[in-house]
């Protein structure tokens, strides 16, 4: 069963990868966009909630924390682009709140980890500071932003939605020592590229 799951769970994200690609390659807001959008937020929520039912069968807090990070930014991203009127759900709030606890469970988590002797307990710490941050934000928050902020968030949060598809590719493909470089590379590499779509969007 863990191997069906874990195949079916490499061909969503296959799915989410070709989405990305698609999307990034094509006019922004335009038809083929949303299309590839769409095939990537459904594919990437499809193998998010696969690595999770096979962390919780194996239990894998490690694979289930991140698996919760980078379904808050799909989500989010979504969500920000679906609801132009700024108006957040219930359901908004309760995620935020999830993911403010998660991400200081990734902090601790990550802590014990290291002191354990685990490498990878240093990209749980750093995914749960970064995780904290945008949640923060969204829980203080009553609406999603409007206009040209609320395009720049859609970027910043699919941005990082892309990051965290990305690492997984590579970390499946590329080894490092010590093992937690291949899990923050692809961000390091991200990040600036966000920082810069973002400023563009908002000039």
């Amino acid at each position: 069963m863990i191997k069906t799951l874990v195949l079916l769970h490499i061909l969503s994200g296959s799915g989410a990868v070709v989405g990305l690609a698609g999307a990034l390659g094509t006019k922004k807001g335009g038809l083929w966009h949303r299309r590839m959008g769409k095939l990537y937020t459904i594919s990437m929520a499809l193998a998010l909630l696969l690595a999770l039912i096979v962390s919780a069968l194996t239990l894998n807090t490690f694979l289930g924390l991140i698996g919760f990070f980078s379904a808050y930014f799909v989500y989010t991203g979504w969500r920000i682009a679906k609801v132009k009127d700024g108006a957040r759900s219930l359901m908004d709030q309760r995620l935020s709140q999830c993911m403010l606890l998660c991400s200081i469970a990734m902090v601790v988590y990550g802590v014990y980890l290291r002191i354990s002797g685990e490498s990878l307990g240093v990209a749980l710490v750093v995914f749960g500071i970064i995780a904290f941050l945008p949640a923060w934000e969204d829980f203080k928050a009553d609406a999603w932003p409007i206009g040209k902020q609320r395009i720049a968030l859609h970027l910043n949060r699919m941005g990082g939605a892309s990051i965290a598809t990305l690492t997984a590719v590579f970390v499946v493909n590329v080894q490092t020592s010590p093992a937690f470089i291949a899990w923050l590379l692809p961000g390091l590499v991200g990040a600036p590229l966000i920082i810069y779509w973002t400023r563009r969007t908002m000039a």
